[in-house]
């Protein structure tokens, strides 16, 4: 998928800090792409006029890497070019772009990875990173063409849920509130971000229902989308996350973190959960 935002004045500073991160990565083999909240505005806002209401400065990058020599290669050659400064030495995913002054995070996957598809930074390994669906939003990620003839790759509507899900079961109970209102965005709104020709060429029956629920079907049909990124094991994982908030006698504690009226946020839940269940 390519889209064009060469004109939207506002990505100028996303434009500026990628150029460099390009320039830097692209010779040492990496490859990345815009994940997080960020990718939520370009995809949501820019790409398809949705205002996402919780607009942010952050940039999250996910970057492919040999092994942790290469990202600390990649770190120190974006500090020694001059554009970016480290924010601590603990945390060596952060760093802060000196022209713009936007935080971001630098997040490796790939090689460093584990079996468990988690991460454990060194020395110490004490911190630990879910490296879970990276990789498949990489693969999966659109051609963005930002301002200033600056191309980025961004994670597509599919896999920023994805990783929504399960950066919601990482910190559910330590950033309540934090990624349970994203994921229902991409699930309410996934219909409108120019999907109805779509969804009614390929996804007929979806329509074909008594009691039609504009956002259950634009749910279900987030699902489906999400499944040819995954295989059975994935497919799994999620719906292992999911489905204990589908039950109206549970916690719901993914519906009430969303800022969604409960009813309506488990239906959409329960319409995801059941399309993804159709792989496991």
């Amino acid at each position: 998928m390519l889209h064009d935002l060469s004109a939207r004045f506002d990505l100028v500073p996303l434009a500026q800090v990628v150029r460099p991160l390009r320039a830097v990565a692209l010779p040492l083999g990496t490859d990345f792409f815009l994940m997080g909240a960020a990718a939520r505005d370009v995809m949501l806002l820019h790409v398809h006029g949705i205002d996402t209401q919780r607009k942010t400065q952050d940039m999250d990058f996910g970057v492919m890497v040999r092994d942790w020599g290469t990202f600390a290669a990649l770190r120190q050659a974006l500090i020694e070019c001059g554009e970016f400064e480290a924010v601590s030495n603990d945390a060596t995913h952060k760093l802060r772009h000196k022209q713009t002054k936007y935080p971001l995070d630098i997040v490796p996957f790939g090689g460093v990875e584990r079996a468990d598809r988690t991460l454990a930074w060194p020395p110490d390994e004490h911190t630990v990173f879910d490296c879970f669906g990276m990789r498949e939003a990489l693969q999966a990620s659109h051609k963005v063409q930002l301002p200033e003839n600056v191309w980025a790759q961004v994670a597509s509507m599919p896999a920023l849920a994805m990783l929504k899900i399960t950066a919601w079961q990482d910190r559910k109970l330590t950033h309540p509130g934090r990624d349970a209102p994203d994921l229902l965005l991409y699930l309410r709104h996934y219909l409108e971000c120019d999907n109805y020709e779509y969804a009614g060429t390929q996804h007929a029956d979806l329509f074909e229902v008594d009691d039609f629920d504009h956002e259950e079907v634009s749910a279900r049909l987030l699902a489906r989308d999400m499944l040819p990124l995954m295989d059975a094991p994935a497919a799994r994982r999620i719906v292992a996350i999911l489905q204990p908030e589908t039950d109206e006698q549970g916690p719901l504690l993914l519906a009430k973190q969303s800022g969604v009226a409960l009813a309506r946020a488990r239906r959409m839940i329960h319409a995801l959960c059941t399309e993804l269940f159709q792989k496991t």
